[in-house]
């Protein structure tokens, strides 16, 4: 069997530091399951079909691909968010008058929402339910060997959906997959039919794609709002998981409160960068160093919202 052979090292510039403790969390924090750390520190991941290493330098990242593939740097540079564009949002968040948040960015200073394929997103967060983070990668990492195209060495580049409708029930069973199986193989077979539905999703206004994502099998609301975030990159879009349910319950104090709620409360407090605000939160309350003054008072939350998506069906 081949073993990889790399690039040389080379630099991509951030307009903001991204230190190794962040990048881990960038990385490894629930925005993608495709990357692996490796006892140097080097972070390994397959985007696509590319198989890339990557690691926290001055000034940016250093990165170097597998020697002969076609792995642009522009795609490196919009994953990361290069050139800050996100540093604008987060301004506009309202941390000057959210003590909460301001502590949250202040101890993840340049966390940045990930710019992933909708592909492999939807992939990702279909296993997601239910399961934390460690067992989420396992089964993506399960599929992209079982049915996915070699890249190099054991490194696999997720299936296609024309792969997992044809996916045997042996197959599906040898990735863990449980119930989510189902949930593969409905979307898979809905999906391949539908060739281009990233191009038609990318033109819905968020509130539309957060409906039309959940005509899918196993969509629900979180999983949607996931998808729409880190997948089409829609900012305003406010998942709502467990650790936020805790972060806005304790800190915000909405203990109680449904997560349809939260999503509409996310949505109306934080504006149009709520996803980014949410990524923030999350982070620190798995670090454990979300803040939780007492003088906290959230808005009030109106009964309706243009923005708020009923699912379909």
């Amino acid at each position: 069997m081949p073993s990889v052979v790399w690039t040389a090292w080379r630099h991509l510039p951030l307009v903001q530091e991204l230190p190794e403790k962040l990048l881990q969390e960038q990385l490894d924090g629930g925005q993608s399951f495709r990357w692996q750390r490796l006892a140097d520190g080097t972070w390994r991941g397959v985007l696509g079909a590319c198989l890339v290493e990557v690691r926290a330098a001055q000034g940016g990242l250093d990165w170097r691909g597998r020697q002969g593939q076609l792995v642009a740097e522009r795609m490196l540079h919009n994953y990361f968010d290069a050139t800050g564009g996100q540093a604008v949002a987060v301004d506009q968040l309202p941390w000057r008058s959210d003590p909460v948040l301001a502590a949250a960015i202040k101890n993840f200073s340049g966390l940045r929402i990930l710019r992933h394929d909708p592909h492999e997103t939807l992939i990702g967060f279909l296993c997601s339910s239910n399961k934390r983070i460690l067992q989420i990668k396992v089964m993506v990492a399960a599929l992209a060997r079982t049915m996915g195209e070699v890249v190099v060495d054991d490194y696999h580049a997720l299936p296609s959906w024309s792969r997992l409708a044809r996916a045997t029930d042996a197959e599906l069973k040898a990735c863990a997959l449980g119930y989510r199986a189902a949930f593969i193989r409905g979307t898979a077979q809905r999906l391949e039919a539908r060739p281009h539905w990233v191009e038609e999703m990318q033109k819905l206004s968020t509130p539309d794609l957060l409906i039309e994502l959940q005509t899918l099998p196993g969509v629900g609301p979180k999983v949607a709002a996931c998808v729409a975030l880190f997948g089409f990159g829609r900012l305003e879009s406010f998942p709502v998981d467990t650790w936020v349910v805790q972060a806005l319950a304790s800190a915000y104090q909405l203990k109680g409160w449904k997560p349809e709620q939260l999503a509409e409360f996310g949505r109306m407090h934080f504006g149009e960068a709520a996803g980014l605000a949410q990524q923030y939160l999350f982070a620190a309350a798995r670090a454990g160093l979300l803040s939780v003054p007492a003088e906290v008072k959230p808005r009030p939350l109106k009964r309706k919202s243009k923005q708020s998506p009923k699912r379909r069906g």
